[in-house]
């Protein structure tokens, strides 16, 4: 769990963190371009501004409607495709995002910002290939900018070309050695290769160069997490938090935290928080499996642990563990066919000795619920497909 910040930022970024007098431009602009909209409704350069315009006051929703209208009079308005591309990777719809920067691509070749947006619409896919195959030409005849750099290096990381990596991050410092993203994200890629006290160093250079670095704080909190330093990286949580306050990896961050101290109520909350705005976290997931478990509300710790197990269906654990909640709950063939697909599931990853665990677990669950063999057998052949 670690925050490896990217850069998607376009020139619309920077505007939305303009003073209030600024603001008060930005709203004022609006409403012109608002009125010149109902008495010229087919203008696309009114409706692109009226885009940016929202999208300055990081209103990006209204900002996407009307950039969609300005292409669709436009369809040759380049900054149109690009900053609609941008406002639907800010409202993470990153297939949504896609096809805009890439037409957008197709009219502006050289444009950093867009393609700064567009890798970081890939790594966000996993396509890490992609966002390398994207950014090296860039990077290789010099045209490299620090987010161009950060990005490939991030894409390098992924696919665990750290030496790579590291290339791309100490070219990113030289061009500018007080980019705390980039010290934020070395950190991470020294903790990566079994450095972790030039980590620490690395989050700590972030942070004086910006003590309000969201990303660096939460790298912080992890390495600290682990090195048992629990109260200091509770604070760095939290100031993550003030920056990035629906981040749901940070606030499960905040729930790790809040569990090792063994808090379990404020643990609950933030995990729940965290899955509630991002669902597919399996971790998040089996964290609440595991503290529903602790505070014996079983059913919950089930419920949670059956939805780690439809996001990853070969982990065996998953199914071990709703084996054992389901002898709590008395619920005897359920706890032997989870525990069966458990034992097959390890042995396939050639976890033996848990395998065989499980195998006793099947034979004292049988004999404490008077299972007949037919009815065991029946259960555990059951498990076979499951476990492939």
């Amino acid at each position: 769990m670690k925050f490896f910040q990217l850069f998607a930022i376009m020139s619309v970024l920077w505007l939305s963190a303009c003073l209030p007098e600024t603001t008060r431009v930005v709203e004022k602009q609006i409403e012109h371009n608002l009125e010149r909209a109902q008495t010229d409704p087919n203008n696309a350069e009114v409706r692109y501004r009226l885009g940016r315009g929202f999208l300055t006051l990081g209103r990006y929703e209204q900002g996407a409607n009307h950039l969609k209208d300005a292409v669709r009079l436009n369809k040759t308005h380049a900054l149109a495709h690009r900053e609609l591309g941008w406002a639907l990777y800010h409202l993470k719809d990153y297939t949504g995002a896609e096809p805009w920067l890439l037409q957008a691509l197709e009219m502006m070749p050289r444009d950093r910002f867009l393609l700064s947006t567009l890798s970081a619409v890939y790594i966000h896919q996993k396509r890490y290939r992609d966002a390398v195959e994207l950014l090296k030409p860039f990077v290789d005849t010099g045209r490299g900018t620090v987010k161009i750099c950060n990005n490939l290096a991030v894409a390098y990381q992924h696919l665990g070309l750290y030496r790579l990596a590291m290339k791309q991050l100490e070219q990113s410092l030289e061009k500018n050695p007080d980019s705390a993203e980039t010290h934020s994200n070395l950190g991470v890629l020294l903790e990566k290769v079994g450095k972790p006290e030039q980590a620490l160093a690395e989050y700590e250079t972030a942070l004086t160069l910006d003590p309000g670095h969201g990303s660096a704080h939460f790298n912080l909190a992890v390495a600290l997490t682990r090195q048992g330093h629990i109260d200091e990286a509770l604070r760095h949580f939290r100031r993550a938090q003030k920056a990035h306050p629906q981040d749901p990896e940070i606030l499960a961050g905040l729930g790790w935290t809040y569990q090792k101290l063994e808090r379990y109520p404020e643990a609950i909350r933030y995990y729940e928080q965290s899955v509630w705005l991002s669902p597919s976290n399996i971790q998040a997931q089996q964290a609440l499996g595991e503290l529903w478990d602790i505070t014996r509300h079983y059913g919950r710790a089930i419920s949670a642990y059956e939805t780690a197990a439809k996001l990853d269906p070969e982990m065996p654990d998953n199914y071990y563990h709703l084996g054992r909640l389901s002898n709590h709950l008395k619920e005897g063939e359920k706890a032997v066919a989870y525990m069966a697909v458990a034992e097959a599931l390890y042995r396939k990853s050639r976890h033996a000795e848990m395998a065989e665990h499980c195998r006793k677990n099947i034979a004292i669950l049988a004999g404490k619920y008077h299972l007949k063999k037919a009815d065991v057998r029946r259960l555990t052949q059951a498990a076979l497909p499951v476990a492939g």
